[in-house]
């Protein structure tokens, strides 16, 4: 069907809208209007859609009139994998369906992640050997991985995709390591005697062949940051969940080495390499181990910056070294016959060239990049590598090459788009792109209170006593519903030992604490099946927790989330800043502030039922002079720092409540 007989988007949006069962919704069609403009030609967009707009449906309406009209996929990139199933389990289902009619045929849609997200039939048939896997994995036994190997090998067998994510169950990252391969380790589908039924390759096909290409930003930015052609030639790229996409494509192109990361890759190579060019790659592990400690004993801290010094930089001159002369013996002419050996010697070439390729990286590091040594999380000290600013890069080879909507739940901070669009390489001035915020369908002043606890002290470090007592004040007055969202570990341990003991023996007011590991969807099932509970928990919590109803009526915040002062990257870019004559605070780590504060904030209200209070137990959000900016980068909610008001109205929901579920 040619372009010009295929309905305009306000009348496919309808159609679509009808066909699932839902409401007209002015944002809705005001996004999707804009989202085909954009599409078409018209600049690039950045759109603002709170909970409740239906921003799915918004773009994905336009995004199929375009892929068909031009006979190249749209790609859609999303950061979580929750929104991702959401699109290929039900949105987009419904919206190829509900515009058949429209288009007159089916428009197809495909999921693609990077290689090693598939399993590989190769490794497989040829596992790694136990010297380069966990010890056991592959025995015949009862241990626990020995079982988690068996039920992807089963699996294996059956599926369709070959997507980890479609295993019934999760798996341990170790059993998965061993049944894929990453891009490097990868023979290729032409030298693979399984290259024809590859679930890697059959991807990227049905990918080549869709009119919607469903991808994460880890791909995207891979693609776009690295020039690497992961992606088919599309028409435009809609990035959702888009306040992430700074963060995600700094960390896609990150690197990190440490000794272990050295001797893993010389165990790949036992079989292969002589052994004196094993002995260079063991002294080079040992020489990089023993910098790192000299270097980790001098900073004594988390996550430091540093420079590099002499005895540094000589052993990654070893690492860099070693791996080059390894290089050059696993490159020899070897016999291609044995499809075993020949996927043993790529996997060994890959790691060989991984600690290769990051020693000579970090060894050529230059103003652009940000360098520092990780000494926690009982790790190995750990060197990392990262650009300091990802900006030039997507602009040059995103925003420059193709169409491009950002959308997300929050993307105008303080009320403007200017920090999140330079941010990604937009002009701040708001040339050749849009800023669009079209609302939310909830009415937030009528729904939620903004309680800002202005008498209480300035926060120092960890949670004070006066905060986590109101905090049980609060869990009290709104029998449990509560969800107390903190800045730290630190705080999520202080206040559990204090609440815990503050409720001992209630069964009326449970507590539900998140430990470090713990996973996230099972936490949230429990405390929305429970109205009674209330959940303590960190930095997962603060975005995708959706809990409408009365199981979530208060969400507290401790304080405000500025990163760590001691955050290598962010200290960095705060650096930067100031050296080109603007405030590193105000410029940096305000606007970090603000997006995590309105992710967490955005917890509270996500239906047109919801009612509740967000209570912010910091009082620099009342006091401080950026206190304006940050609310400005919340929901419209009515604010108060009346306690006695916010106290009251949570006492009166809970009855409300109550009585809602005597009589179900």
């Amino acid at each position: 069907m040619s372009r010009a007989e295929l309905p305009d988007v306000g009348t496919a949006l309808s159609a679509v809208v009808a066909a699932i069962g839902g409401d007209d919704r002015a944002g809705q069609l005001q996004m999707s209007q804009a989202v085909a403009a954009t599409l078409n030609g018209d600049g690039h967009l950045l759109v603002q859609a709170g909970t409740g707009t239906g921003k799915s449906v918004a773009y994905l309406t336009p995004a199929v009139l375009r892929a068909v009209s031009s006979g190249q996929p749209v790609v859609i990139a999303t950061a979580t994998l929750a929104l991702q199933r959401q699109l290929v389990e039900m949105d987009l289902p419904r919206v190829v369906a509900a515009l058949e009619p429209l288009v007159g045929r089916v428009a197809d849609y495909a999921v693609l992640k990077g290689r090693a997200n598939y399993v590989c039939r190769s490794r497989l048939n040829f596992p790694a050997p136990e010297s380069e896997s966990e010890p056991g994995l592959f025995d015949v036994s009862t241990g626990a991985l020995a079982k988690a190997a068996s039920v992807v090998r089963d699996w294996a067998a059956e599926t369709e995709t070959g997507d980890r994510d479609d295993l019934p169950e999760g798996v341990d990252p170790r059993v998965w390591r061993a049944y894929s391969v990453t891009s490097r380790e990868c023979v290729g589908a032409t030298k693979c005697e399984f290259g024809s039924v590859c679930f890697a390759e059959l991807a990227r096909e049905r990918a080549r062949e869709a009119d919607i290409v469903v991808t994460n930003h880890a791909l995207l930015s891979i693609g776009v940051l690295e020039g690497i052609p992961v992606l088919p030639e599309h028409c435009g790229v809609i990035v959702d969940e888009g306040h992430e996409l700074v963060d995600r494509a700094t960390n896609a192109v990150s690197v990190e080495l440490n000794a272990r990361a050295v001797e893993r890759a010389a165990a790949r190579c036992r079989s292969l390499l002589d052994a004196d060019v094993l002995e260079l790659l063991q002294d080079a592990a040992d020489g990089l181990g023993g910098a790192l400690a000299e270097q980790a004993a001098q900073i004594g801290g988390e996550g430091t910056l540093i420079e590099l010094g002499q005895t540094l930089l000589l052993a990654l001159t070893s690492v860099r070294d070693a791996g080059h002369v390894a290089l050059g013996e696993l490159a020899g002419d070897r016999d291609g016959s044995d499809p075993d050996a020949v996927n043993r010697r790529q996997q060994a070439l890959a790691a060989i060239e991984a600690i290769h390729d990051i020693a000579g990286r970090i060894l050529g590091h230059g103003a652009a990049d940000v360098v520092w040594v990780d000494t926690g999380d009982f790790r190995a000290p750990t060197l990392h590598l990262a650009p300091l600013s990802v900006a030039a890069v997507l602009r040059a080879a995103l925003f420059d090459e193709t169409a491009v909507v950002v959308t997300s739940a929050t993307l105008a901070l303080g009320g403007s788009f200017e920090s999140v669009a330079r941010s990604m390489g937009l002009d701040g001035s708001g040339e050749g792109w849009t800023g669009l915020d079209v609302g939310s369908p909830f009415d937030h002043a009528q729904q939620g209170i903004l309680y800002v606890a202005a008498h209480l002290p300035r926060p120092a470090i960890g949670v004070s006593e006066e905060a986590i007592a109101l905090l049980g004040d609060l869990i009290e007055a709104a029998g449990g519903r509560t969800l107390a969202l903190f800045s730290s570990w630190r705080g999520v341990e202080t206040a559990a030992e204090i609440l815990q003991d503050r409720f001992a023996g209630r069964a009326d007011r449970p507590l539900l604490v998140q430990h470090r590991g713990d996973a996230t969807p099972d936490l949230v099932r429990r405390f929305r099946d429970d109205q009674r509970t209330s959940l303590l928990g960190t930095i997962t919590l603060w975005q995708g927790v959706d809990v409408p109803g009365d199981s979530c009526t208060c969400v507290v915040i401790d304080r405000l989330p500025f990163p760590r002062p001691d955050d290598p990257l962010l200290s960095a870019r705060a650096r930067a800043a100031e050296e080109s004559g603007a405030s590193g605070f105000a410029s940096v780590m305000v606007p970090r502030a603000a997006l995590m504060l309105a992710q967490g904030v955005g917890r509270l209200i996500r239906s047109h039922e919801d009612r509740g209070v967000v209570a912010i137990l910091d009082s620099r959000l009342a006091t401080a002079g950026y206190g304006n900016y940050l609310r400005r980068s919340l929901p419209p909610f009515w604010y108060t720092n009346d306690l006695g008001i916010v106290m009251s109205s949570l006492s009166r929901l809970n009855e409300e409540a109550v009585r809602s579920a005597e009589e179900r």
